[in-house]
């Protein structure tokens, strides 16, 4: 068996990549001016996210894919305002990734769950990076994008008090949860179907 991405495999990510990332921006968008549920929109990726998540993870059964995909990620985030750490977090959190599902040999739900689970705890520090640890720019971009000081004020103070542990328990939870509706509808409209 040939490891190495071809060019259909890139495709596939590509594309993956490309729904994985709208899921991220509509619920950043529907929930961003909702200071609580900012610290929370990183669930609701993991809740719909899972479907993608397990798909191209069973399309492309090598060691790389989703490293790139949350690589890319990262590296949106960041040209969107999120800061460098994003495409560190994007990286590791993709390794780390894609290390977990190759356990299972990219087939075992367990070991492509606790890869998912990885997956999303990098997007969440992607998402969290600049409320966490660059506050000054994060201020100064967000005046910049219209948010009234106080929208921002609100938000900084959820990302440091206790509701981001909850988020972070959060993001492993739904996660699981994410990753059995993924697995759910998989077998119901793919496999059964003969897709996969």
């Amino acid at each position: 068996m040939n490891n190495k991405l071809k060019a259909k495999d890139l495709i596939t990510i590509g594309i993956f990549t490309a729904l994985f990332f709208l899921v991220i921006l509509v619920f950043a968008m529907a929930f961003s001016a909702i200071p609580l549920m900012t610290a929370f929109i990183v669930c609701f990726n993991a809740l719909v996210g899972g479907v993608i998540y397990l798909y191209l993870r069973l399309k492309v059964q090598k060691f790389g894919a989703i490293t790139m995909m949350s690589a890319i990620i990262g590296l949106i985030m960041c040209l969107a305002g999120h800061f460098w750490p994003c495409i560190i977090f994007g990286a590791l959190f993709g390794l780390l990734s894609d290390f977990l599902s190759s356990r299972g040999g990219y087939k075992k739900f367990g070991w492509n769950t606790a890869g998912f689970v990885a997956l999303i705890l990098g997007i969440a520090l992607d998402g969290y990076t600049p409320m966490l640890f660059f506050e000054k720019a994060f201020r100064e971009t967000r005046l910049q994008m219209g948010m009234t000081p106080e929208l921002i004020e609100r938000i900084l103070a959820v990302f440091h008090g206790p509701l981001l542990i909850a988020a972070f328990g959060g993001a492993v939870v739904f996660a699981v949860i994410g990753a059995l509706i993924g697995n759910a509808l998989l077998h119901k409209h793919f496999v059964k179907a003969g897709l996969l």
